[in-house]
């Protein structure tokens, strides 16, 4: 079914899997053709009754039921046909007796296998319907019978069914059936079988009724084949448009597709050059520098001698940078080692609690010396995960690292874990000068460094806390000004760890209580 206008549903034939629609069509519509026999057998036989019980219309019965029996067995055979039709065969009887009316017609090929075997069985159901309904003409009175028009269902069988041509050459087969059958009874070569009580005796025999009815038979058979086959035709037309159209899109999109996949297969690789790249360059930077800030380092400690105040301040300042380089190397480490997938080999059984405590303990001193009061707030029982302990302490040090940085002199930092429906969120707050709305999308970009950029650092540490987050499955976010502040002060980063990652029914085994601890 499918939905028209309106919201009311439309029938439509089913597709089956592997046909094109032409050929989907053509099956369906032979099984229909067989289900109405049996509704045609069905009518004969009710009809016969009626006529000759309520009408009292005297003809013999005995010719109907032997008729219809023979359309019952052939209607079987017919069925099971039509349920095999789409079996992969070569040289069926149906094709072999279409052939020769192919090349009387002058009717292309059809496009498949298929639609030339479904063809062919229609031509084989029309033309023994024909001969079957002459039959039962001919033993319910000829030309006597009004039911002599229901060669017209024929001739639009064949126009939906089969070739244009075939739909006219089934009426004019029709025509001179017809007319051989009143021939055959007007010259008594076969008995002539009277519908007593409902025609006139010597009906058969009147020339103008015989002529009328032959016209009038004549024009309904050909206006209907012309209909027919117009109507069909075009519906033909559009249905072959269709399937082009959609071979067509079909292909482009692939083509698409493939060409999509070749570039990423590009970029894919040019990450990896890039990853390796930053990874060796990175490693053989940091050796160099971390030498030279040893030797600056016992220079510091006097070790070469007395340093004048100029001399101290040139290496401090000195040591200063190059602390600076060496945290943009690590952090370039960092993103290679993360892109290349080295939190799923890190994954372990680990404890959050402690992952916290360690990274406040890395921060504390940091915040003492802004004498910023820094807090944590966290259930007293929380779950163990798999996760990578290295990388969530790292996320969450950069996290407080941020905020401690961008908050003045006595302000407040909150570290708080939460769990809802099984998820796990960290949030950080702070009491700080916030981010500029024209900053807030972008500060989760590589390099990205804010408009304050004496305190921005490398801008590498909320796209590693970010890479870290997504590594392990969640998701993070940051709200400014902080909304939980009353003042409007601040921000608020919050990242999300899936419940997927918790590792069920292992705890911290503390008792349920809000663990709350302030410096």
């Amino acid at each position: 079914m499918t939905t028209g206008s309106g919201g009311r549903t439309v029938p439509r034939e089913r597709e089956r899997p592997g046909l094109t629609p032409e050929e989907s069509a053509l099956v369906v519509r032979i099984g229909v053709f067989v289900k109405m026999r049996w509704l045609a057998i069905a009518g004969v036989l009710i009809a016969s009754l009626i006529a000759t019980q309520a009408f009292h219309i005297q003809f013999s019965l005995v010719p109907i039921y032997i008729i219809c029996a023979v359309m019952t067995v052939y209607n079987f055979l017919f069925l099971y046909q039509a349920r095999h039709l789409n079996v992969e065969a070569s040289d069926s009887l149906p094709e072999t007796l279409a052939v020769p009316l192919r090349h009387l017609l002058i009717i292309p090929r059809a496009t498949s296998p298929l639609l030339a075997r479904a063809r062919a069985t229609g031509n084989v159901h029309i033309i023994v319907d024909l001969a079957a309904l002459t039959v039962l003409l001919h033993y319910t009175g000829g030309i006597e019978n009004p039911f002599i028009f229901y060669f017209v269902f024929h001739v639009i069988l064949a126009g939906i069914l089969l070739h244009y041509r075939v739909a006219y050459l089934v009426a004019t087969w029709a025509i001179l059936t017809v007319l051989l059958l009143i021939g055959l009874e007007y010259y008594e070569v076969i008995p002539h079988v009277h519908l007593e009580g409902f025609a006139a005796a010597g009906l058969y025999q009147q020339g103008s009724y015989i002529l009328s009815v032959l016209l009038a038979l004549s024009t309904c058979l050909y206006a209907s084949a012309y209909m027919v086959t117009s109507i069909s035709g075009e519906l033909r037309k559009r249905q072959r448009e269709v399937v082009a159209l959609q071979q067509k899109g079909l292909t482009e999109k692939t083509r698409e597709l493939e060409e999509a996949s070749e570039e990423l297969t590009t970029l894919e690789e040019g990450r990896q050059h890039l990853l390796r790249f930053l990874a060796i360059a990175s490693h053989d930077l940091k050796a160099p520098l971390s030498a030279v800030q040893s030797y600056i380092q016992l220079m510091l400690g006097g070790f070469s001698g007395e340093l004048t105040d100029k001399q101290r301040q040139m290496l401090e300042r000195s040591s200063i940078r190059i602390t600076e380089q060496l945290e943009l190397i690590s952090d370039l480490l960092d993103i290679s080692r993360i892109e290349g997938g080295q939190i799923v080999k890190e994954m372990e059984e680990m404890s959050l609690s402690q992952v916290v405590g360690d990274s406040v303990e890395n921060v504390r001193a940091m915040a003492t010396d802004k004498s910023i009061k820094l807090g944590t707030r966290m259930p007293a029982s929380l779950p163990k995960l798999k996760a990578s302990g290295v990388r969530l302490k790292q996320a969450i040090t950069n996290l407080l690292v941020n905020a401690i940085k961008f908050t003045p002199e006595n302000g407040e930092v909150l570290l708080r874990i939460t769990e809802q429906s099984g998820d796990i969120y960290t949030e950080v707050l702070d009491t700080g000068v916030g981010i500029g709305a024209e900053d807030l999308p972008k500060i989760f970009d590589d390099f990205y460094r804010g408009s304050d950029r004496e305190k921005a650092g490398s801008g590498l540490g909320l796209s590693i806390v970010k890479r870290v987050v997504e590594a392990h499955g969640g998701k993070i976010w940051a709200e400014s000004p902080n909304p939980e502040d009353k003042k409007g002060r601040g921000s608020k980063f919050t990242f999300l760890l899936p419940k997927n990652l918790v590792i069920a029914g292992k705890k911290q085994g503390r008792k349920a209580r809000l663990k709350s601890q302030e410096t």
